[in-house]
């Protein structure tokens, strides 16, 4: 069945409607390297242009046509962001319509499930599971740290101490009483997607931490809660979460699709992987990439597995369809903790494509594969041309290699995706990759 598929990350509805520049860019990234979802017959709306190069080099590596897919970047898509307005515009609507003519059984796949989505579905005439759902903006609820927090609570996630708060004075308060438990607090902005809305607080003096902007040493009595609900909130978010934080051990996530007859799948689990910054003065740590599946023992992944499936659960009774991931870490003491849901494509969601097609449904079980992100090539091409001449591109028969996924070429980075037969291969691989350049 052919797809229209739908690349919009970084919408309001993700990240809240204040979007940074660095935001903007995440989302151009973010739909090049989505291409790689793409099949023989698909039609791809994007936000961005697609590379002539990088389509012809995804069918290559993964034995279709490109020809056979066509890609529509509307012109007056804003800024790299491809909103509801512009899903629902004539030009789109018009375009779409005609590609597609009379044929009625296409799939509509989108990163995000919006209300302007289902509403294109219904113009197209390809009704889906969850639209109703999405009409209502329902998949907001899957996309906010306040929102996990009520809806983990009704299924008995475990999670950090905490609270919603909506006012400079709850702030103070919530940071106040969860201080007490670790000596560290994490505040987070509602809708802040991929860490940067998220600030530590801490007594002592630290290191950046995993999954904030910003690792801040406070001394107590003498905490702003204004200057930092100012500094947090923006005109179209006025919420904050404040929770107790806790050393991870393991960072990882686990990722579900709810299939449009009901069933639930699961997809794939994975580590999350940060290092801190070579510049001394950054205050985050570097998000490296992700490593398939995640490490965990088979005791903590079947535990991790068995809490995250009743909230995926409860989110296909409440009416969503589509891809769900959930973060959650193994703390220094051993405890389980969930940080949060994204009702979306995840960071996993393209590299577990990739392997099912490319090594089998089975290839947890035989293959880690992992992604690195900024290696430092300029373009497609000569990252190509440079893995072949090292022998490090991926080999179709041996199943084994380096696979590159996108370039940014203004920042001169690739992000590349490694093949290996076990963990420490992989690493290997890694290391090589990064350490010859």
């Amino acid at each position: 069945m052919p797809r229209i598929l739908i690349m919009n990350a970084g919408t309001a509805q993700m990240s809240g409607a204040d979007l940074t520049a660095i935001q903007l860019l995440l989302a151009a990234k973010s739909a090049w390297r989505s291409v790689w979802f793409a099949q023989a017959g698909d039609l791809i709306v994007s936000p961005v242009a697609i590379p002539t190069d990088l389509l012809h080099y995804v069918g290559a590596t993964l034995k279709f046509d490109p020809s056979t897919v066509l890609v529509l970047a509307p012109e007056n898509a804003h800024e790299t962001i491809l909103s509801d307005f512009t899903l629902q515009s004539n030009t789109v609507v018009e375009q779409l319509s005609r590609h597609i003519g009379q044929k009625t059984h296409w799939k509509l796949c989108a990163c995000y499930s919006t209300e302007g989505v289902a509403r294109l579905a219904a113009m197209l005439g390809i009704p889906q599971n969850g639209d109703d759902f999405a009409l209502q903006r329902g998949p907001d609820l899957l996309n906010r740290k306040s929102h996990f927090r009520q809806l983990a609570a009704s299924v008995a996630l475990p999670l950090p101490s905490g609270c919603v708060t909506t006012s400079s004075d709850e702030l103070f308060r919530a940071v106040t009483s969860l201080r007490s438990e670790t000596g560290s607090v994490i505040v987070k902005l509602d809708n802040g997607a991929g860490g940067v809305g998220n600030v530590i607080l801490t007594g002592k003096e630290s290191a950046p931490l995993p999954g904030a902007r910003d690792t801040r040493r406070v001394l107590w009595p003498s905490f702003d809660p204004d200057a930092l609900w100012y500094e947090m909130t923006t005109p179209s978010c006025k919420t904050v979460v404040v929770e107790s934080y806790h050393l991870a051990r393991s960072l990882f996530y686990l990722e579900f699709e709810i299939e449009e007859n009901g069933s639930i799948e699961y997809v794939n689990s994975g580590n999350i992987r940060l290092r801190p910054s070579e510049d001394r003065s950054e205050r985050a740590l570097v998000w490296t990439g992700l490593e398939l599946p995640s490490d965990l023992s088979n005791e903590q992944c079947a535990t991790a597995y068995a809490h995250a499936y009743r909230f995926v659960e409860l989110a296909r009774t409440l009416g969503y369809c589509g891809m769900i991931n959930i973060d959650a870490i193994f703390s220094i003491d051993g405890r389980l903790l969930f940080n949060e849901a994204n009702g979306r494509w995840g960071g996993g969601s393209v590299l577990h494509s990739i392997a099912d097609r490319l090594l089998g449904p089975d290839y947890s079980r035989s293959y880690v594969i992992s992604s690195v992100r900024n290696v430092r090539l300029s373009s497609l091409r000569m990252a190509v041309d440079y893995l072949v001449d090292e022998g490090l591109l991926f080999d179709s028969t041996h199943k084994e290699g380096v696979i590159p996924l996108a370039a940014d070429q203004e920042a001169g980075t690739v992000e590349c995706l490694v093949i290996a037969r076990d963990r420490l291969v992989g690493r290997n691989l890694e290391h090589r990759l990064l350490t010859m350049l």
